[in-house]
């Protein structure tokens, strides 16, 4: 069985996606649908952006 590779996002991908989900013009759920990202991923990134 094949492992899955791990994925690297820049601090700058982070930051605009976080910048996105904070000025809330679309919810949470639909930014990580549309980033391949869980929603646990990007409330740890806002977390620490704060």
């Amino acid at each position: 069985m094949a492992k899955r590779k791990r994925r690297r996002f820049t601090a700058e991908f982070k930051a605009e996606i976080v910048l996105e989900a904070l000025h809330g013009e679309s919810s949470q759920a639909k930014l990580c649908r549309r980033h391949n990202l869980s929603e646990d991923q990007l409330s740890k990134w806002k977390h620490r952006f704060h």
